[in-house]
């Protein structure tokens, strides 16, 4: 029609849609009450992906321009747009380097083997873990390994905090200075406002979903169990 304005991939609406309806359901997690503000920072963290489909244009959205994307090619994009692309199921997300289980097992045992001070890790590491687990596909196909990357993340917090906890006793029975390098954003929110139940939380949803996790895996290990028990009766 006369006047009409050139579309983008899908049309103007669709890509404010997708910048809206990204943020809607990435605010309304509870890493929003959890975190609060540290969350969306993390949010804008560059991930790497890699596009199912190629697009001509870029996307145009308030918080900026992503893309033309390359089927196959890998490309950068914040963490929120990486997110919302992975539920319409229009791309991969590359775990972080640093959330592998080999990794997390390595970043665990530093804590384990330095407990006088915090050793250094990714500044959003909580929120960021946080949305894979929760939002993303990226253990959809591997529930063995999500299960246990669960149980890594949250020995590895549970570590920090025990030295945040000890951090926090010296500071109340001596005025001293608190050596705060290397603490995640998280985890110097909790110190400053002095209050864990952001961190307990956390955890506490880390303990719930693997319990539920292992007992739906169980459930389907019986189940498999007395299938194979019919066939042979059969």
């Amino acid at each position: 029609s006369e006047g009409a304005r050139p579309s983008l991939p899908g049309g103007v609406a669709a890509a404010m849609s997708f910048c809206t309806g990204a943020t809607l359901r990435c605010n309304t997690k509870d890493t929003a009450l959890l975190l609060g503000d540290d969350k969306f920072v993390a949010l804008e963290e560059e991930v790497s992906i890699v596009p199912k489909h190629s697009s001509d244009r870029p996307i145009e959205c308030i918080k900026g321009v992503f893309g033309p994307f390359r089927a196959n090619i890998p490309a950068k994009v914040p963490l929120w747009a990486a997110l919302e692309m992975d539920r319409l199921q229009k791309c991969t997300i590359d775990l972080p380097a640093w959330f592998h289980e080999e990794e997390l097992k390595r970043m665990r045992e530093d804590e384990r083997n330095n407990p006088e001070r915090f050793m250094k890790v990714p500044t959003h590491y909580i929120e960021v873990a946080f949305a894979f687990l929760d939002q993303s596909k990226a253990f959809v196909d591997e529930p063995k390994k999500k299960r246990r990357t669960t149980v890594l993340l949250r020995e590895l917090i549970e570590e920090r905090r025990n030295k945040i906890i000890a951090g926090l006793k010296q500071f109340d029975s001596t005025p001293m200075e608190i050596n705060v390098t290397d603490m995640s954003a998280a985890e110097l929110t909790c110190f400053r406002t002095r209050s864990l139940h952001a961190l307990d939380k956390f955890l506490d949803l880390l303990r719930s979903r693997n319990v539920a996790d292992v007992e739906q895996g169980l459930e389907g290990t019986q189940a498999s169990q007395n299938e194979d028990s019919s066939t042979r009766m059969l």
